[in-house]
């Protein structure tokens, strides 16, 4: 599966505040983490704050957030329904079709392996840059001795 792009940039990010993300870039994550809770079966505020605690400790650590923070979140934008009294959370079809229409899926353990594969990739990719730079560092030094030594 793949994110788009604009997510995918994301989720390689560590500190980032959902209240400085554009509305775009935060629909998009609050649809992937609105994932995190299993659509059209009522959920205690317990069981809520369990799997969005989870769901930050692995596909959301790129956000600078607490559960309970992005509980809220989820609720202000309907993404995530709760009843009158604040006991029952809710995810509907409506809310489940509105993150297929964003991320291309609804399934919460695919995004989440896509978003750990975005992430290796971005490391693996950090590890070859820094491997190319000491290699051309270690050149320079080279070059820099010899020309020392003339």
């Amino acid at each position: 599966m793949q994110l788009p792009s604009r997510l995918e940039a994301l989720v390689v990010k560590s500190g980032v505040s959902l209240g400085l993300l554009s509305e775009a870039e935060r629909a998009l994550v609050l649809a992937l983490a609105a994932c995190a809770i299993e659509p059209g079966r009522p959920l205690r505020e317990d069981e809520v704050n369990r799997r969005l605690r989870d769901w930050l400790a692995d596909a959301g650590a790129m956000l600078r957030t607490d559960h309970v923070e992005l509980r809220r979140w989820l609720v202000d934008t309907a993404c995530l329904a709760r009843d009158d009294w604040g006991h029952a959370y809710l995810r509907s079809s409506a809310q489940l079709e509105r993150s297929r229409e964003l991320l291309g899926s609804a399934d919460g353990e695919a995004l989440a392996s896509a978003v750990r594969s975005a992430r290796v990739a971005a490391q693996s990719a950090r590890a070859a840059r820094r491997s190319a730079f000491e290699g051309r560092q270690s050149v320079d030094h080279v070059r820099q001795s010899v020309d020392h030594v003339k």
